[in-house]
């Protein structure tokens, strides 16, 4: 598997016990979602943002923000005309089209939205599928479950990976069949009946790796009913102690601050 939501690296937060982040993220998500001023959660935005810059380079910030920037920008199209209250900024005939209870209102939808997106970014693509699953199963969940998240995380990015080079497989056969010199003929858009033939190829390597995928399962003892072992583990003793102290630390900066500045 080239493609896996993980990304390697030798950063402080790759090196962080997997159990703390996943303790981390609820109050790191939760921060965004708490009844205060949209500035006071500006910092947190930041910080998330330098630390996902720090640990995995500049280009991993923007890949997120770039996929739900269609999101973002309809909230920022959408929302002001329809919030009133405050003080009109922007009228067209009369009608206040941008009111200042209408720019923070997108404000903070904007701010909720990439922070919970960096929040989950900055947990998820550090931390190593195998070690996912062993901490969920610390945390109480079956294995069943731990291993399902495990392979969507993996086969995800796989399958976008195979409809990309599917789509160029078809490009390159309607260009083949072209004389030289000839480029192919303007067509209506059609989106279905372009995608089409796309996702059934797609569709088909999909269920050509469910033998090998059962297998290697089955090789792997799932299903059967005997204890289970283990070939990775976690960190135990200080390691795992100083992480959980460092988690605790990070979750009063991120949840105190914003209602010490509203008081």
């Amino acid at each position: 598997m080239a493609l896996d939501f993980y990304r390697p690296g030798r950063s402080r937060l790759h090196s962080f016990d997997a159990r703390a982040k996943l303790i981390l993220l609820f109050p790191a998500v939760a921060c965004f979602f708490l009844p205060v001023p949209v500035w006071t959660q500006l910092p947190a935005l930041a910080a998330l943002g330098l630390l996902i810059v720090a640990s995995l380079g500049l280009p991993e910030l923007w890949k997120p923000l770039r996929a739900i920037g269609p999101v973002l920008i309809l909230i920022c199209l959408l929302t002001p005309p329809f919030t009133r209250g405050g003080t009109p900024l922007l009228s067209v005939f009369g009608f206040p089209l941008v009111t200042s209870k209408g720019l923070l209102g997108t404000l903070s939808m904007v701010t909720r939205f990439a922070g919970v997106t960096l929040a989950f970014v900055a947990v998820f693509r550090t931390m190593e599928p195998e070690h996912l699953a062993l901490a969920l199963q610390w945390f109480g969940a079956p294995y069943a479950l731990a291993l399902t998240l495990m392979l969507a995380l993996r086969y995800i990015p796989s399958l976008g990976a195979t409809w990309r080079n599917v789509q160029d497989a078809h490009r390159l056969r309607v260009a083949s069949r072209l004389p030289s010199g000839i480029s192919s003929p303007r067509r209506s858009p059609s989106r279905w009946r372009d995608s089409l033939p796309v996702l059934t190829s797609v569709l088909i390597q999909a269920v050509k790796g469910i033998p090998a995928l059962a297998v290697a399962l089955e090789s792997r003892g799932f299903g059967r009913g005997a204890p289970r072992t283990s070939l990775m583990s976690l960190k135990t003793g200080r390691c795992f102690a100083v992480d959980l102290a460092v988690c605790a630390i990070a979750a009063i900066l991120l949840v105190a601050p914003p209602f010490l500045l509203r008081v």
